[in-house]
């Protein structure tokens, strides 16, 4: 009996633990708190569009994120020192494309006249790119096409 009330607390202690822990990485900040450049980026891009929610989460190795809900269901992640790292709408609505390297609207406009950019993220040094067709394309950092993703 002393031995299950033992491995009950021990349970006890660690799940509390673990709920505490996982409890800080995540959590909701005021616009103010994200990073100037950030916050110019959503005046600059998004002016019209309000802003639900700010969440800053304490990521791995990659450190501080900070993840911006819009009202017209996009979701803006950002880096520590607010450089976007990935816009995302949600299926089939058009992200702007003002912040987008010209090379790669160029492309787009050019290859797939009739898509939109539905996200874009900043991944391994490229541009992932996917469309309102559902297409994925990715680019390098100069916005040369790179290849169409599966």
């Amino acid at each position: 009996m002393k031995m299950n009330k033992l491995l009950l607390g021990i349970l006890l202690f660690f799940t509390i633990t673990f709920v505490s822990v996982s409890c800080e990485k995540e959590k909701i900040v005021g616009l103010d708190d994200l990073p100037a450049t950030g916050t110019t980026f959503l005046k600059e891009h998004f002016n019209n569009v309000a802003i639900l929610s700010v969440t800053k989460e304490k990521e791995g190795l990659s450190g501080t994120e900070y993840k911006v809900l819009l009202d017209n269901r996009t979701e803006v992640t950002f880096d520590k020192n607010g450089n976007w790292k990935e816009v995302d709408a949600a299926d089939n609505i058009a992200i702007p494309t003002t912040f987008i390297l010209p090379a790669i609207v160029n492309y787009v406009n050019t290859n797939y006249p009739n898509a939109d950019f539905n996200s874009i993220e900043r991944e391994n040094g490229n541009f992932d790119v996917e469309l309102t067709n559902g297409l994925d394309l990715v680019f390098n950092k100069q916005g040369d096409f790179v290849r169409i993703d599966p």
